[in-house]
């Protein structure tokens, strides 16, 4: 079930159609800013920094936080597995270890 979809519009008030875990109304400043609940940051582990996509979905908004690289890794293996990258991308990978290497001896 899309976001959208637990919520119906009704002349700028929504009204939630199903029991959710979070309902919280936030108010946006002059600057087009809100502050998301705390216990909803807590929940999702949303630090200071942190990068959400906003998407516009119908006359709704939809905040999701970016997903961490560290919980990507590996997310593709099924799909590599048995296949070997191409020339071009070892070659970049070479190029990458070799300016990092370069960037440590340097420091």
């Amino acid at each position: 079930m899309c976001f959208s979809d637990m919520f119906i519009n009704v002349r700028h008030s929504v009204f939630c159609k199903e029991k959710s875990n979070l309902v919280e109304t936030v108010t946006v400043t002059s600057k087009g800013q809100i502050t998301i609940p705390s216990q909803l940051r807590k929940e999702l582990k949303i630090r200071e920094g942190e990068k959400l996509l906003v998407i516009r979905e119908g006359d709704s908004i939809k905040i999701i936080p970016m997903p961490k690289l560290s919980k990507l890794a590996g997310v593709d293996k099924e799909f590599f597995k048995g296949k070997k990258p191409s020339a071009d991308i070892e070659a970049t990978r070479k190029e990458w270890t070799r300016e990092f290497e370069n960037r440590i001896r340097k420091a």
